[in-house]
């Protein structure tokens, strides 16, 4: 694939007085990194111009997206919003061949080829329009995630789809009173979140998180995309009703099975604890809930885990379960815990326990669903077709994506990191029913 970019900008917002917005401690808790995605359209689509104009626009609702990481005087990590030197990062570049000749989208080291570089990247939002030679476009965007995560984003991608087929929100849809996240007074930390979200202080017992400390060569790696229908999905479900008369939902359901299948292609010891990692979104489970538009970080992980044979041995039905009780320990009172441990340990150096990890998760797998973050609504306008949306290439070994069907089924696509040797068996036992 043959990139060629043509032109660069950055899009600022006008601001007359720059101002700084502290990070919350969801924000301190989310990766800092750049989340590279990419948006697939067939021709015919609206021009670059209108998009970008459009971009522009919604930007003014959405300022944290032109802000700049930085701290305060007080050496607190914060946004500096309307800083001379942030804005978002727009590039226009055109791809030699038809969009046609890579289609369906399958995961390629190529792909880092349609976005601008994340690594190191100096702007919080990047965009980078990629034209084919039939016309077709796809849309490259890189964000940080200490800025925003996958419901924001959802969010600002369906905004920005409106502004450019001229239709315009009305209340707007960016909240970021951050009032919602008001510690109790007193703070109570209820929960034990060192070692487990946060590392350990140095004054706390060194108890770790589980993490691999093996690095691989990253062309070890491999990145696969799997397909389940609704109706395997379905046949699915009907196994999981074994051990409960309540229904399990489809991301417990599926995941569980993914669960085991890649424990299986992994070829762990049958003692070996594995565990997911799972991003939980916070809004619907505080109470009063958060809005959905609230603008930012408020997700924690759930840490479901099991012994390997255990988890084999006991089918769909036992992984869901365990699925099931893993997200709902992590609940209001969970996340009032750790917006209280916010107030009591703020001025603290705080570090993800997620900040070990090398390039080789397993045992762990770490699970992130993009489902009903409304990515599959955006819509740039003009006649052409949506073919996709998902993660550029990752080089990490156990990352998980829940991403709707980009065939418009009702199925769901899952984007998934191995090393080779074991994508190898997951390819030929991925869609076998126990």
């Amino acid at each position: 694939m043959e990139v060629k970019k043509i032109s660069s900008t950055i899009l600022k917002v006008p601001i007359s007085h720059p101002y700084e917005l502290p990070l919350t401690i969801f924000d301190r808790f989310a990766d800092n990194i750049h989340i590279p995605v990419l948006y697939v359209f067939t021709p015919t689509t609206s021009s670059n111009a209108d998009i970008i104009s459009a971009l522009s626009k919604t930007l003014f609702h959405f300022p944290t997206l032109t802000a700049n990481l930085s701290t305060n005087s007080h050496g607190r990590p914060c946004l500096t919003v309307g800083d001379p030197q942030g804005g978002a990062l727009l590039v226009e570049a055109t791809v030699s061949s038809k969009l046609e000749d890579h289609l369906p989208f399958t995961p390629s080291p190529d792909f880092t080829l349609l976005h601008p570089e994340d690594e190191n990247a100096k702007h919080s939002l990047q965009v980078q329009l990629n034209r084919f030679q039939c016309g077709g476009l796809v849309i490259g965007v890189t964000n940080h995630h200490r800025v925003a995560d996958g419901q924001s984003m959802g969010s600002f991608f369906v905004t920005w789809g409106k502004m450019v087929r001229g239709i315009h929100n009305d209340p707007l849809p960016a909240v970021y009173d951050q009032s919602w996240l008001k510690p109790r007074h007193p703070p109570l930390v209820q929960f034990d979140h060192w070692g487990t979200d946060f590392m350990p202080l140095s004054s706390q017992p060194k108890e770790c998180c589980l993490f691999n400390p093996i690095v691989v060569d990253p062309s070890e790696i491999t990145n696969m995309l799997l397909h389940f229908s609704p109706e395997f999905i379905m046949k699915l479900k009907a196994q999981t009703g074994k051990l409960t008369t309540e229904k399990h939902t489809t991301f417990e359901t599926l995941l569980g099975y993914l669960w085991r299948k890649v424990t299986i292609a992994r070829q762990l010891d049958d003692k070996e604890c594995t565990m997911l990692r799972i991003s939980v979104n916070g809004r619907s489970r505080l109470w009063p809930p958060v809005p959905l538009e609230f603008f930012g970080n408020l997700v924690l992980n759930a840490y479901p885990k099991a012994n390997s044979k255990e988890l084999i041995e006991g089918g769909v039905a036992t992984a869901a379960e365990i699925i099931r009780k893993g997200l709902r320990f992590i609940g209001e009172d969970y996340f009032r815990s750790f917006i209280d441990l916010g107030e009591v340990y703020g001025d603290r150096d705080l570090v993800p326990c997620y900040d070990k990890d090398t390039n080789l998760l397993s045992p762990i797998l770490e699970v992130n669903s993009w489902l009903g973050f409304g990515f599959d609504e955006v819509d740039f306008g003009g006649s052409g077709t949506f073919r996709g949306f998902l993660p550029t290439w990752e080089p990490l070994e156990g990352l998980l994506v829940l991403i709707p069907a980009a065939s418009g089924d009702g199925g769901v696509d899952v984007f998934l990191s191995l090393l080779e040797k074991h994508a190898v068996v997951l390819r030929e036992i991925s869609h076998t029913l126990d």
